[in-house]
């Protein structure tokens, strides 16, 4: 059991957790009596689903929006209550003799169940409580508690927790475990006092008196043991323990060591209650008249060292040179402190690197080695013709003379060759897989550290190398106003910067390539993360990720910036060091809260004064045609406030989404007549937005002339004046009645033939105007439901613009995440350099398909009982390839090391033998269906008898004598896998070498044979791979090397690798 967790624990660690270094100092808020409203004594806290904060004290109840802190009065005494927990938009409260809901909005108190709870928790939107016997729920919609579970045997429940896997009681007789459709199983029954349970992913950990165990797959085991009884703990996402003993203190366990909260925290002396973790993942320590809230998901922390001038990156730790000392720490955050010499001072170059538990530090010409471990310094060579400043292989390094010009020196010092083109007269930059120079002539030159291959390319003399920056597919260049990106092929193309606000009219100070996609730009106000795309040599970029102060960074300014093999940038200021640990930044997906503060409308007189000032958030508000309304709208969340917004919009006229800034006011004027109504939401740092939005309803006054009352006035003035006009005019006819009648009987017969055409005509007229307004209405029907449709795809268009950036932005994460997994395998992956020490004419050829591989090499130096050292070489093909054969990988690494140092055992059959059991068994292969497993061929070889000895998972060893190729067929059985319940015992070949002949010896996967490539697109095959094998196997090891490397890439000729590939050769 303790094996699996260790394995289980493994792998959690190197793909899902970062650790915070004690060293490393996060972001903080203290808060005090001053902001909280006098002196007081947190004793718990609770959140509601706007993100409101609600702390009970030993004196009131206290409710934190982000901002302030202000009193909540309850139709209930404090020193009766209990419990006290925020449920969406209500208080739920418990005393000793019934539980109540208090709803907010507007102040009711209600009895909810007749006994006291002793813990709520939210789950699904579900509210589940715990009395001392029995645990419920609430069901919402009809306001009735459904019973889950009750004692069976008259134990005391004391606490719960429930997740996605199961519901845990912790109880006076142990914990039940309640999972469904099975029945309650009863476990841990020494556990007699479980306070707290928590869960984690798949782990649950419980407290009992002064212990925090572990609850796993069916198992109980001890995490951490205190001196003291512990009142409250919690897990981080990154895996450290903080717990709180009855003499008030906090401790911190990162897996490593322990520290108490004073040395973490300084000047921060606080007795401790209790701890909160919020929904923003912020964890809120609860004191005596002091509140603490520690950042948990910001991607930078700091290191307090000032007036570092340079830090170099090695496998095994980071070393920091300071004006009168070096500072190193180990991957286990060690710190050893070293006084440089007092002849080096003051310090002109340096230049250093890791060598196995060593540093190799020179100082102008003169030769150091640091040893950690005794940490003690000790002169090498004085005076050095040649400054080493990089590892190259196991009997190489790198060096300069003063004219520039880089050497390969043995490992005294002394030179082997030169090579050619590499000159560092103007810039060296010293990467993981390359070494570039810049060359008097602004030639710039690159070493490939793999392959050996060197590339040169010319550019200007404009180009100041000063302001050249080395990136992961080229160069860029860089003056106060503009950055251009040099290709490979020399073609200068200029980013288009100016488009971002952010960019616009600023002054470059720095520029920093991560070689993971992002160039990092230093302004005055802001540091820039900018994502950038390189495909076809063609750049493009997405909107800067703007930082400054408020994200606990020392500077805008980095006067250097640093990349370690964990991938943890390191940017260097005058004042300290910030680090940005890119699995750190993670999205808070979290709805914030929205509130209305303060909502107003005024006038202004004649004399530009207010008056006629409205409250907006009273009912029926009306307001004049020109009044100013002011509206101040407060974000309610506890992570990066300053860069969350407001947007508003007048949702009565379909107007479009505005935004500000948070803290900001809302001004607006010239509204609409009639009624109008606000909508406002709040809107955090990454873009999500408030589950609800804050209305605002008012209705704007018309001026006379619009109002009813003047249009009713003028009608009857009409009216009138018509009526005074019809008597005039029909007195006037009458005068004139008599002379027209003659008149108008002539012409009444014209009149006749004429009438009859124009009713014709005026009814023809009636109906095509008829037809037009019909038509009118139609049409103007169309117009406003194509403005409406237009306004949905806009608001459809910005949520899709949205969902894009943040895939893009968890594409980047996920990129991020895998190599930093990539780094780690290789850390813990055994060397080139390590075999060449034991096989001095060896190689390995390792050529992972993806990012990860599932194929890994392995060395082991043991001494048998007799004492004779042996040498213990494996090749291993893991189940599928990336992530998941890395997964098996790392398993696989850990058995073997576990085998031959606490096993010892040496002998290559029984090893597979004994890893066979292990994987089986830990993977618990006969009761799931995980089916991974690996083929894998294994080495040993006594020095002192010059004995060999194979064994292989079907997999063979392959050897050439006297020009023949010989193959060794290893078992038919793979480790592990499908083949459940057979018995393996896995045979152990035996070679006698101490004939004097010269044999070469070849382990591998089969990713070479299957290789597709070629004119048909067949596989490589085994034929073709002893063919050369045996046209090689008497060449140079780094020849033969070279030429696998070559033939697979021939022959792959445009193909997709297919495999990742493996070749180990050494010749004894």
């Amino acid at each position: 059991m303790i094996l699996k967790i260790k394995h289980i624990g493994i792998l959690i660690i190197l793909l899902l957790l970062v650790k915070t270094a004690f060293t490393q100092k996060q972001q903080f808020e203290s808060f005090s009596a001053n902001d909280f409203l006098g002196e007081k004594d947190f004793l718990s806290a609770s959140q509601d689903q706007d993100l409101n904060i609600y702390f009970k004290s030993n004196k009131d109840i206290l409710k934190f929006n982000g901002t302030n802190f202000t009193k909540v009065k309850l139709p209930i005494t404090l020193k009766s209550i209990d419990k006290l927990y925020a449920y969406k938009t209500k208080l739920f409260i418990s005393d000793n003799t019934k539980t109540y809901s208090f709803d907010l909005k507007n102040d009711s108190l209600e009895v909810i169940w007749d006994r006291p709870v002793i813990q709520f928790q939210e789950y699904e939107d579900q509210l589940w409580m715990l009395s001392k016997t029995k645990l419920t729920r609430l069901n919402d919609q009809s306001h009735t508690i459904e019973e889950i579970h009750s004692n069976q045997n008259e134990e005391v429940f004391y606490s719960f927790n429930v997740d996605n896997f199961n519901t845990i009681i912790g109880h006076s007789n142990g914990l039940t475990v309640l999972k469904k459709d099975k029945n309650p199983l009863q476990i841990g029954t020494f556990l007699s006092n479980p306070s707290k349970i928590i869960s984690v992913d798949s782990n649950t950990y419980i407290l009992n008196n002064d212990a925090i165990f572990n609850y796993y797959n069916g198992e109980i085991s001890r995490l951490v043991k205190n001196d003291l009884i512990i009142k409250d703990f919690f897990i981080d996402d990154f895996g450290k323990t903080w717990s709180v003993d009855s003499k008030g203190k906090l401790w911190v366990n990162n897996g490593i060591e322990t520290e108490e909260i004073n040395n973490l925290f300084p000047n921060e002396n606080i007795k401790v209650f209790n701890l909160f973790n919020d929904k923003e993942n912020n964890l809120w320590v609860l004191g005596k008249n002091q509140l603490l809230k520690i950042v948990q998901n910001n991607p930078f922390s700091r290191l307090n060292h000032s007036e570092v001038t340079d830090i170099f990156n090695g496998n095994k730790g980071n070393l920091l040179v300071r004006s009168e000392e070096l500072i190193h720490y180990n991957v286990y955050n060690k710190k050893n402190t070293l006084k440089i010499p007092r002849k080096e001072l003051p310090i002109n170059t340096i230049n250093a690197f890791e060598l196995d538990n060593t540093w190799i530090i020179s100082f102008d010409k003169n030769i150091y080695e640091w040893n950690i471990e005794d940490n003690n310094l000790s002169l090498l060579v004085e005076n050095s013709s040649f400054i080493p400043f990089s590892f190259h292989s196991n009997d190489s390094l790198l060096a300069y003379n003063q004219r520039g010009e880089i050497f390969f020196l043995n490992n005294n010092f002394l030179p082997i060759r030169r090579i050619d083109h590499l000159n560092s007269s103007k810039k060296l930059e010293v990467l993981e897989e390359k070494i570039v120079t810049v060359n008097n002539q602004n030639t710039i030159s690159t070493l490939n550290r793999t392959t050996q291959n060197t590339s040169s390319l010319q550019i200007p003399d404009s180009i100041n190398a000063s302001n050249l920056v080395v990136g992961k597919d080229g160069f860029w260049y860089f003056n106060e106003k503009d950055i251009y990106f040099i290709n490979k092929a020399g073609n200068i193309q200029s980013l288009q910067i100016q488009q971002y606000e952010l960019l616009e009219n600023k002054i470059i100070i720095k520029l920093f390539d991560d070689h993971d996609g992002n160039l990092w730009i230093s302004t005055k106000s802001h540091l820039l993360r900018v994502p950038i795309t390189i495909k076809r040599d063609k750049i493009s970029s997405r909107s800067p990720i703007a930082y400054n102060k408020n994200d606990f960074l020392y500077s805008t300014y980095f006067k250097d910036a640093k990349k370690d093999l964990s991938g943890v940038l390191w940017f260097i200021n005058h004042n300290g060091i910030s680090l940005f640990n890119p699995l750190k930044e993670i999205p808070n997906l979290i709805e914030p809260g929205i509130s209305i503060e303060k909502a107003f409308a005024y006038s202004l007189d004649e004399y530009k004064n207010p008056t006629d000032t409205i409250n907006l958030l009273a009912d029926n508000a009306r307001i004049k045609k020109d009044a100013i309304v002011v509206i101040e709208a407060r974000v309610i969340n506890h992570l990066k406030n300053e860069k969350s917004q407001i947007s508003y919009r007048n949702i009565s006229i379909n107007q479009a989404e505005r935004k500000i800034e948070a803290g900001e006011k809302i001004i607006l004027t010239d509204f609409e007549d009639g009624r109008n109504t606000l909508a406002i939401k709040a809107i955090n740092s990454d873009g999500v937005e408030s589950r609800n939005e804050e209305m605002i309803n008012m209705t704007v006054i018309p001026p006379i002339w619009k109002r009813n009352w003047f249009y009713l006035s003028g009608a009857l003035s009409l009216l009138l004046l018509g009526f005074i006009g019809y008597k005039t005019v029909i007195n006037i006819k009458n005068n004139r009645a008599k002379e027209l009648e003659d008149e108008l009987h002539k012409g009444l017969e014209d009149l006749e033939k004429k009438s009859h055409l124009q009713v014709l005509k005026a009814e023809r007229l009636k109906q095509l105007n008829e037809l037009i307004t019909s038509q009118k209405g139609e049409l103007e029907k169309k117009n406003t439901q194509i403005e409406s449709q237009k306004y949905e795809l806009s608001l459809t268009n910005q949520q899709i613009k949205k969902q894009k950036d943040l895939l893009e932005e968890t594409s980047s994460k996920l990129k991020s995440s895998i190599n930093y997994a990539k780094r780690i395998q290789n850390a813990l992956m055994s060397t080139e350099v390590e075999i060449k020490k034991a096989f001095q004419e060896s190689f390995v050829y390792f050529l992972p398909r993806d990012v990860v591989s599932g194929d890994f090499f392995w060395f082991k130096k043991a001494y048998n009982e007799k004492n004779e050292e042996l040498h213990i070489l494996a090749a291993v093909d893991c189940t599928g390839h990336g992530v998941p054969g890395a997964i098996v990988s790392v398993v696989g690494m850990n058995l073997l090391n576990n085998i031959t140092k606490l096993k010892k055992i040496y002998d290559p059959g029984q090893i597979l033998t004994e890893l066979n059991y292990d994987i089986i068994s830990d993977l618990r292969q006969d009761e799931t269906q995980v089916n991974d497993g690996m083929d894998m061929t294994i080495v040993t070889f006594n020095t002192v008898t010059k004995q060999l000895y194979f064994a292989g998972a079907k997999n063979p060893l392959m050897y050439v004598e006297d020009g023949e190729l010989i193959r060794i067929k290893g078992d038919k059985h793979a480790i592990g896998g499908q083949q459940r319940g057979v018995e393996r015992d896995f045979e152990t070949h035996h070679l006698d070498l101490t004939d004097g002949k010269k044999r070469s010896f070849y382990l591998f996967s089969d990713g070479y044979q299957d290789q597709f490539g070629g004119e048909k697109g067949f596989k490589y095959l085994t034929g073709n791979f002893k063919k050369l094998l045996v046209k090689i196997h008497d060449k140079e090891v780094l020849e033969q090397k070279t030429i696998l490397h070559e033939e697979i890439e021939d022959w792959k000729d445009g193909y997709a690798q297919t495999d990742d590939i493996l070749v180990i050769g050494f010749r004894i």
